[in-house]
C-alpha cells in the first residue's frame, strides 16, 4: 500500500534466533494495492487453494480469505456460515468437524475442473502464501452475538474520544470476561500467524469490532482494519459504526463501494487511516477509485484491475 509499513523489502530477518521471511505484502509504494477477493473468485472457486494460487499467478499483491471456528475449534477458510452455497451439502459450519468439512467438494459448484477442491484451513492457506510470497487479507468473520456486550463497551467509553491504554486494557478485560466465540477465533488466527512469522505478510479485518479491538489489544504488531458498509434498511446503525471506528483507532476503515464517495477518502488520510474498498469488477468503477486516491481496491478480477491500474 502507499504507507511504508507495507512497501517491499529485500533480505532475511531473525527473530528469536528463529529465520523469518523479509517479505512484506503489498504493491510498490506509490501505487494501489490490489486484493484478490477470496482469491481470484471471478475464475476459481473462492475461498480454496486453487483461487489463492490463481491469485498469485495473476500478480495480485495480496489475497483476501474469510474464516470461521469448526465444531472442534480449527480454523477453516470459508465465506458463509453454512455450506450449501459453495459445497452443495446443507450443514452449519460452527456444527461440523474439520473432518466433516474437509469431506466436502468445495469446487464442483464453480466449475468441473475444479472438482474435488477442498476447504482449506487457515493454516495451509497461510502456509501457500509463505511459499508463494503474496500478501493475506485475513477477514476474521463476526461469529458470535455480541450485542450487548458492544453496548456495554460503548456505554462504559461514552465520555472518551478515542481509547487510551488504560481503557483498551478495561475493553479487553470486558471481552475476556465475556467469552466470546469472537474472543477465540481472533486469538487462534493469531497464533497461527505468529508461528509461521507472517507479521509483515498479512493483515486482520472484521466487521466485528469485537474482533478488532481483540487483534490491537493482543496483537499491535499486526496491522487491523475495521470493515464496514452502510444499511440502507438500517441507517440509524451507521452513527454507531462510525463510533466504533473512531474508538477502535485501526490502521485502515475499509467500506464498500456503495458506502463511498469522493469526500470519504481525504478524510480517511486526514485521520491517517488508508481504505480499502470492495468489491469492484468493472473498469469505470476502478478508475474511479483511482482517481479518488484510494489505498487499495478488492476485486473478484484482479487481471483487470491491474491493467486498469496501469500495472
Amino acid at each position: 500500500m502507499k504507507f511504508k509499513m507495507l512497501g517491499l523489502v529485500l533480505g532475511v530477518l531473525a527473530m528469536t534466533g528463529c529465520a523469518t521471511t523479509g517479505f512484506r505484502a503489498g504493491a510498490p509504494d506509490g501505487a494501489i494495492d490490489v486484493i484478490a477477493h477470496r482469491g481470484a473468485s471471478a475464475y476459481a472457486p473462492e475461498n480454496t487453494l486453487a483461487s489463492f494460487k490463481l491469485a498469485r499467478e495473476l500478480n495480485a499483491d495480496w489475497f483476501e480469505l474469510d474464516c470461521t471456528l469448526t465444531k472442534d475449534g480449527q480454523v477453516i477458510v470459508i465465506h458463509d456460515d453454512d455450506t450449501e452455497r459453495t459445497a452443495s451439502v446443507p450443514g452449519k459450519v460452527a456444527k461440523m468437524t474439520l473432518a466433516e468439512l474437509k469431506a466436502l467438494d468445495a469446487g464442483s459448484w464453480k466449475a468441473p475442473e475444479f472438482a474435488g477442491e477442498r476447504m482449506p484451513t487457515l493454516a495451509e492457506a497461510l502456509d501457500l502464501a509463505r511459499n508463494l510470497q503474496i500478501g493475506v487479507y485475513i477477514e476474521i468473520k463476526d461469529s458470535a452475538n455480541d450485542y450487548a456486550l458492544m453496548r456495554g463497551i460503548l456505554e462504559a467509553t461514552q465520555d472518551a474520544k478515542t481509547l487510551s491504554a488504560r481503557q483498551r486494557g478495561q475493553v479487553a478485560g470486558m471481552i475476556r470476561d465475556s467469552r466470546s466465540l469472537n474472543y477465540q477465533l481472533t486469538l487462534d488466527v493469531i497464533k497461527l500467524i505468529r508461528e509461521r512469522r507472517m507479521k509483515r505478510q498479512v493483515v486482520i479485518q472484521s466487521f466485528s469490532p469485537i474482533v478488532c479491538a481483540v487483534s490491537l489489544h493482543e496483537a499491535p504488531e499486526i496491522r487491523t482494519e475495521f470493515l464496514a458498509a452502510k444499511d440502507e434498511k438500517k441507517p440509524e446503525q451507521w452513527p454507531y459504526v462510525l463510533r466504533w471506528d473512531q474508538l477502535l483507532g485501526a490502521a485502515g476503515f475499509n467500506l464498500d463501494i456503495d458506502t463511498v464517495d469522493r469526500d470519504t477518502v481525504p478524510r480517511l488520510h486526514s485521520e491517517k487511516k488508508t481504505i480499502a474498498v470492495w468489491t469492484v469488477d468493472d473498469e469505470e468503477t476502478m478508475r474511479r477509485l483511482a482517481d479518488w486516491g484510494v489505498d487499495a481496491i478488492i476485486t473478484n478480477k484482479p487481471d483487470l484491475c491491474l491493467r486498469v491500474l496501469g500495472r
